[in-house]
């Protein structure tokens, strides 16, 4: 890794700073990505904002991951979305440490403004995106987000540009920026120039010269050469796309979509008549629903087959075919109502979730390359697409220009140009790198003694501990103020004390819980959680009453503690709650009985149900009477194998037990 990027890791490993990772087209960025995904020591999730991108980066879609929806979120208030997860969810955003973005340019400020509610409500913590460290990913001088004018005319009320940094969460957090500038993908340094005016929206007539004479208005690829054509509408991709499919030979197969109530054309997924054949080259238009999940939002390959209803795709020769048929989207309609904004179901559009792909739209391009690529940008419409589509390309040679470039189809936003502009003092240095340390120092203090998670796990139970507001939370309230005051000495102090209010704590839960819990699985669950968190605690407190607080040992306490509470089962009353009477008797005759029915060659039900067992080994018969006298017994079976079964009940209370049992008569 360069110098850049090696302070870009010391801040992801040494730090929680945000950290807002930008750069040209080709520096970098996704090599990056993927060293700090297998090099990292903190818990991390990967995410984007579209299928392709969740795909390239190695994670998943933002919406898919935080379970938020498509619309428009009206920031701020008391909502809590987390209250709908699973708990396995929860537990992962609990354990979250950093979260990773990447194409971040194309995020909406409402969807980081929701993901910091959502880790602030789960991780119970007031710090910005609930103490998770961001990693940012993206060039603002590529694709922005897509808000159609009704979800902006809601969102405008709070937000002065649909680009992420324009998020409240991010406006009140302290975040740096680091910009990467070795180009890589290109390697010839007239290109990286050009690119860069470009970029910068200052491209000289000598450059546009350059570019221009890569113009062949009559180049037409031929079937052997792999160039895929970037542009900037829908229509214009697919008008390439009927050229190529019409001069396949073979049957061409047509299936028509089925439109239901209102959905705008421009939101049309693919062709309304999609007209295939065999040896068409398609990209998947929607994430794979099923459990197998064989394709994804951009995936590319060819059509192999096509039988009915049904078209069979390859991606890759090593890949099995892929049997696609007419999958469902519905248009949501979004309406303000106060501050909540509701949602209705306005139509559907069904079809084959293909479209023909030897075009492709500039988005659909964003995060690839290509050797040979013939792009059109002469009807560009919006911020960044010339750039981006520009710099898909490694090399000019690999370029061919449908229609020339002129300066006007280099669009740029002030908005982004102003904000690059505010980021130049935002570039770290090893200062404000050592001082972005110690504020991760005292970031991890404070979750030393944030007894949120009590206070929250303890819902239901509050009865139990009455003393724990005024002797625990009120204190770490107090002490978490005067972080910056605390030394070795009084953190020690602090661990001491907050150990022995917790001990006492985990004391009286113990003998009072089971009471109050009954014969309830879901109080039991809950109470687990409680006892967990607290054994987790306990032992943290116990660790820095005596050695001393860094971010090295306070990490590996941390993970010791957690996964010492979740490996001692013998405390769950969730366990307790389901266990079997007498269990280990349980499990020794049903080896028994499994052996008589084997013998026998009969089923074991047969001999003695697994409810009879049950009922022995919670009884304990000291007689055949009373043997006989549970119900799946009787008479006839205690006399068969009575002798046996008290014969197993008088051994396991002599051994476990240890009680005295009568040695006389079986009757």
């Amino acid at each position: 890794m360069n110098p850049v990027m090696n302070l870009a890791s010391d801040y992801l490993e040494t730090t929680n700073t945000i950290v807002f990772l930008t750069g040209k087209a080709g520096t970098g960025k996704t090599t990056f990505l993927q060293q700090v995904r297998q090099q990292s020591k903190k818990k991390l999730a990967v995410v984007a904002p579209t299928g392709v991108a969740a795909i390239n980066a190695g994670g998943m879609t933002i919406h898919s991951l935080f379970q938020i929806g498509f619309g428009p979120v009206i920031p701020g208030g008391d909502s809590r979305p987390d209250m709908h997860y699973a708990v396995e969810k929860r537990e992962l955003f609990a354990n979250l440490e950093l979260l990773i973005i990447d194409e971040v340019s194309m995020v909406r400020p409402d969807v980081l403004d929701q993901i910091d509610l959502i880790l602030r409500n789960i991780k119970g913590s007031d710090h910005p995106f609930g103490g998770v460290q961001l990693l940012l990913i993206g060039d603002l001088s590529q694709l922005s987000p897509i808000i159609r004018d009704e979800e902006w005319g809601m969102l405008s009320r709070y937000y002065s540009t649909p680009y992420f940094f324009s998020s409240q969460a991010l406006q009140k957090s302290s975040y740096v920026k680091i910009e990467l500038t070795h180009v890589f993908r290109q390697k010839e340094q007239a290109f990286v120039d050009i690119l860069n005016e470009v970029r910068n929206q200052t491209i000289s007539a000598k450059s546009l010269n350059i570019l221009n004479a890569r113009h062949q208005p009559d180049f037409r690829p031929t079937a052997d050469e792999p160039y895929i054509t970037l542009t900037t509408h829908n229509g214009i991709a697919q008008q390439l796309n009927s050229e190529f499919v019409e001069a396949l030979p073979g049957q061409e197969f047509e299936f028509t979509a089925n439109i239901r109530g209102e959905f705008p054309r421009d939101a049309y997924p693919t062709e309304t008549a999609l007209k295939l054949k065999v040896g068409a080259q398609v990209m998947f238009v929607k994430n794979d629903g099923s459990a197998e999940k064989l394709f994804y939002n951009g995936k590319i390959g060819a059509v192999v087959r096509i039988e009915a209803d049904t078209v069979f795709v390859r991606c890759s020769p090593e890949e099995r075919e892929i049997a696609v048929q007419a999958v469902e989207w519905t248009n949501i309609k979004y309406q303000l109502e106060g501050q909540q904004i509701n949602e209705t179901n306005a139509g559907s559009f069904a079809q084959i979730p293909l479209k023909l792909a030897w075009a492709i739209t500039i988005h659909k391009s964003q995060g690839l390359s290509f050797d040979k690529a013939i792009i059109d940008v002469s009807e560009a419409f919006a911020h960044g697409q010339a750039y981006v589509a520009l710099s898909r390309c490694r090399s000019l040679a690999g370029m061919v220009l449908r229609n020339p470039i002129a300066a006007h189809n280099i669009i740029g936003d002030p908005s982004v140009a102003h904000f690059n502009e505010q980021l130049k003092p935002l570039q770290p240095g090893t200062d404000r790198l050592d001082r972005d340390r110690e504020l991760y120092r005292q970031f991890l203090l404070s979750e030393l003694f944030n007894f949120s998670g009590l206070k929250a796990k303890s819902k239901g139970f509050e009865e139990l501990v009455p003393e724990m507001q005024k002797d625990i939370l009120d204190v770490a309230a107090k002490l978490t103020r005067q972080l910056t005051a605390l030394d070795a000495q009084r953190v020690k102090n602090a661990a001491a004390y907050f150990q022995g209010k917790l001990e006492v704590t985990a004391k009286d839960l113990h003998y009072q819980l089971p009471a109050l819990i009954g014969k309830s699985n879901e109080k039991a669950a809950k109470a687990d959680e409680l006892i967990k968190w607290l054994m987790a605690r306990i032992s943290l407190m116990t660790y820095f009453s005596a050695a001393d607080f860094t971010v090295t040992t306070y990490l590996d306490a941390k993970k010791d503690a957690i996964m010492g509470a979740a490996a001692d089962q013998s405390r769950s009353y969730v366990k307790a709650l389901n266990a079997k009477p007498n269990e280990k008797l349980f499990d020794e005759m049903i080896v028994w009985r499994d052996s008589i029915a084997a013998k026998e060659k009969v089923m074991p039900n047969m001999v003695l149900s697994e409810k009879t067992v049950a009922a022995i080994a919670e009884k304990l018969p000291a007689t055949l009477k009373a043997l006989g006298g549970i119900k799946g017994v009787g008479a006839q079976k205690a006399a068969q194998y009575g002798a046996e079964l008290i014969a197993m009940v008088r051994g396991y209370q002599q051994e476990i037990l240890g009680g005295e049992t009568e040695q006389g008569s079986l009757f």
